[in-house]
Order: structure tokens, then sequence, then C-alpha cells
């Protein structure tokens, strides 16, 4: 197989000129990625910023190709996009080693297990595992939150220093409840005690009737993933989450053993 590579012309030391049509493109996707329920054609140019004649036959063409889908003028991913976000999945071949074990917690826990890795500020939830309940947690791969209010990002952030964390978060903090974690200084002290305690618990931070407990994967003595098991406050108790901490704990440890026989690198 033979791949073409395009160059781009570098404007100065720390400048790259980039292609502004396919960065529309991009932009059209992450505006759209954003809201699960989709948008509307005149709702996706207003958040763009795109004109409508610009942004109608690009439109015509990501629905064409199947990288879009309208639904009764309701514009979401398509099919095709999904492939190809899946694609980058199943790369990650850690994913293959990490399944069995999120298997394994899942029929133990009778909970939701789910896989994440930081994607810039966000939490990217990259594999998820079910139980079969009568009331199941809303998820799904692909799916990002702001990691500050995640078990699974609060987990990966503790491996970083807390100056990094500060710079990465200087603007002022979402709440998605009003449990969501309020400024800096309260989520770099849930930070030292995460690296404390091996673990990050999150009750009602996303959700407000969830809560969710996470371990790290250690991947050249470095966090690069974590791995979580969520549920409903109305399932909690004091036994069944420290039932759930001791099986994520044992199976993180086995994981980032076998990464490391393995010799991976993420």
């Amino acid at each position: 197989m033979k791949f073409l590579f395009f160059y781009v012309k570098i404007t100065s030391m720390n400048e790259i000129k980039l292609h502004n049509p396919t960065l529309r493109v991009i932009n059209i996707l992450n505006t759209i990625h954003e809201y699960e329920n989709g948008l509307s054609f005149m709702e996706l140019s207003k958040l763009t910023n795109i004109p409508k004649g610009t942004l109608y036959p690009i439109i015509l063409t990501l629905v064409q190709e199947k990288i879009l889908q309208n639904n009764n003028n309701n514009l979401s991913i398509g099919k095709k996009c999904f492939k190809i976000g899946s694609s980058y999945i199943h790369s990650l071949n850690f994913v293959d080693i990490v399944k069995p074990h999120m298997l394994q917690i899942v029929l133990a826990c009778k909970e939701i297990c789910q896989l994440g890795i930081l994607d810039g500020k966000d939490v990217l939830y990259i594999e998820k595992t079910e139980p079969r309940q009568a009331i199941r947690l809303e998820s799904y791969v692909g799916k990002t939150l702001i990691a500050y209010t995640t078990a699974i990002g609060k987990m990966i952030l503790s491996d970083l220093n807390n100056v990094d964390v500060a710079k990465m978060y200087k603007d002022k903090f979402v709440k998605y409840t009003p449990k969501t974690v309020k400024n800096i200084d309260e989520l770099l002290m849930q930070l030292d005690m995460i690296r404390k305690q091996g673990y990050a618990h999150e009750v009602g931070e996303t959700n407000i009737d969830v809560e969710c407990i996470a371990v790290p994967i250690y991947i050249n003595n470095k966090v690069k993933s974590a791995l979580s098991v969520s549920l409903p406050l109305f399932r909690s108790n004091s036994n069944k989450i420290e039932k759930i901490k001791y099986i994520l704990n044992k199976h993180s440890k086995q994981i980032s053993k076998e990464l490391e026989i393995l010799k991976f690198n993420l």
C-alpha cells in the first residue's frame, strides 16, 4: 500500500498554516458530536458561525457520504463516521487486553464497566461492558466529558503535577450538577487524596443520581488510562462500594502487569 504525504507550509517555529476548508468540516463534526440529540441545519449554522450558503453543500456532501445522517432535518453523526472512529479504537490493541478483565469485573459487580483515556481536557470513553440490568446507565463508546468531573478523568489527572493541571483548567469550571467540583483549588485537593488512596471516587458530579469508582492502568509507570465501575445511587451501599474497589484494584494490577510484560506503549 502506498501512502501519500502532504506537507504544510510552516510559517514560523511554532505556527503551521492549516487548511481552512478542512478545519470548517472538523468544526462541523465536533459541534454535532457535542449534541447527542442532533442539530437542525439552522442551529448548526449558528453554533459554527458558518454562513448557510457555505454550510449547505458541505452538509449535503457529508450526508451523501454517510459521515452525517439527516433524520427529519435533524443532523447527527453517520454510520461511516462511527466506523472511522471505531477503527481508531481497534488500533489500540491494549483494549483487547483489557476487555476480558472488564467482562470479569461486570460479572462480579453487576454494574457497567468503562475504559477511558485523556483527550486534551476531556475523558474519551473507548470501551464499555454492560451487565444485564433492568435499569441501565446511559453510556456509549466515543463519549467525552470534562475530565475533572469524572472518576476516570481525575484518576488520570492525578498522575500529572498540580502545576500542569492548573494550566489545563484556567477557565471557569463547568458544572454538570450542584456536586461538580467548583474550582481548581478543590480539584487539586481531590487529586492529592486520589494519589494517597490509589483510586478515584465521584458521587453525583456528572449525573446527580450516579456514582463512579476508577482505578489506574499503568503503562511504563504512567497512568495512561483508567478503568471504572459506575452505578446508580439507589443500588449503592458501603459493602458494595468496598467490593467494587477490591475487584477494580485486583484487575488494575493484573492489567498493568500484562502490559508491562508485553512492553506496550500508548
